[in-house]
Formats: structure tokens, C-alpha cells, sequence
């Protein structure tokens, strides 16, 4: 700690304290950061997310089998939903293309007993296809800022 006299206030000095960054405080702006980023904002993000989340629970009981086995094209449909209102142009389009194909993958092995992909990453391709719509594009520019 150092005092300092400025020419306006001869009488009272200064004091100047200098903090040195550490690593940790770097790592928690970078980790808060990060998480502010890939968090869904909007209410159409979060219901995508919620729908492409929603698939990965499996229900192994026999009584509502019947039930469940149209909820997750019914996710589904609601993830697709989701981004075509939430249209933002260009890489909605692919996010769209994404879920469109993993929709098709998850009614072709739901309903005609055809198992292209395992149902773990047909799950994943739909919560990309929503993350993609909602917060690429900001996660890459964080990502190419830290780079440089």
C-alpha cells in the first residue's frame, strides 16, 4: 500500500490498492462465463433443451409402455418446434436439418423396429440441434477470443 497526493486534494492522500489476478479468480470468470453461454436463455431454448433431455430417461414398466412409446416422438416434435419458432436465419436451418434427421431416426426405430444409430446419440443430435439454434454461435466466439 502506497499513498498517493493528487493536485486537487493536497490534503487528503490516496490510497491505491493493487490486487494481483490469481488463478482461481480467472478460472471462476472463465467457468461463469462458459456457463452463461451454453445455458438456454430463451423460453423456446429452454423447452428444446428440456425435450432433447427428456429423451435419455428410459421406462422399463409394462404398463405404460403403450404410453410412453409415443412420448419421444413426441419430444420430439416438440424440440423441432421449439427451433422452427425460434428462427434465427442461417443456423436454424441447420439446426432444423439436424433434428429433422433425428426425428426421422427416432420414428424409423420407434414405430418400423429399424435401428440405424444407437438411441443415445440420436437423443444427443436432437439437444446439439437445440444448443446449436440457441448458443453456438456465442460459445464459438468465446472460444476463438480465448484462442487468440
Amino acid at each position: 500500500m502506497e499513498q498517493q497526493k493528487t493536485p486537487c486534494c493536497k490534503s487528503k492522500p490516496i490510497i491505491v490498492l493493487e490486487k494481483k489476478p490469481s488463478r482461481r479468480n480467472g478460472f471462476i470468470s472463465f467457468l461463469s462465463t462458459a456457463l452463461i453461454i451454453i445455458l438456454p436463455k430463451c423460453p423456446f431454448c429452454i423447452a428444446a433443451y428440456s425435450g432433447a433431455f427428456m429423451m435419455f430417461y428410459e421406462v422399463d414398466t409394462a404398463t405404460l409402455a403403450p404410453i410412453f412409446l409415443h412420448v419421444k416422438p413426441l419430444l420430439g416434435l416438440l424440440v423441432f418446434g421449439s427451433i422452427l419458432m425460434n428462427f434465427k436465419g442461417r443456423k436454424s436451418q441447420i439446426a432444423s436439418l439436424i433434428v429433422l434427421i433425428a426425428f426421422i431416426l427416432l420414428l424409423l426405430g420407434t414405430y418400423a423396429n429399424v435401428h440405424l444409430l444407437p438411441n443415445w446419440l440420436i437423443y444427443s443430435a436432437f439437444f446439439f440441434g437445440a444448443w446449436f439454434n440457441g448458443n453456438f454461435e456465442y460459445f464459438f466466439r468465446f472460444i476463438k477470443l480465448k484462442v487468440q
